[in-house]
């Protein structure tokens, strides 16, 4: 995953992502990867703490990812039409 150490992030932006999952809202997440920022689409599974440090389990459809909370640039849940 990452060598760097765990940022937390603020209780209001980790109840946001755990309303997503619990809703199984369609949501948009920017991810800093590799020096850069890649942005997904799809949906929150969990939001659970493992090792020091919290994740999501993020389902794009292509599969599941664990994604480490403080490597979220940005997040938006999708409106459905």
């Amino acid at each position: 995953m990452s060598d760097q150490p765990y940022k937390p992030i603020s209780c209001d932006y980790h109840d946001e992502l755990e309303a997503a999952s619990m809703h199984g809202s369609d949501v948009e997440l920017d991810i800093e990867a590799d020096g850069g920022k890649q942005t997904i689409r799809g949906k929150i599974k969990d939001v659970f703490t493992s090792d020091g440090a919290e994740y999501v389990t993020f389902d794009s459809g292509d599969g599941g990812a664990k994604i480490r909370l403080d490597k979220i640039a940005g997040f938006r849940e999708l409106k459905k039409i």
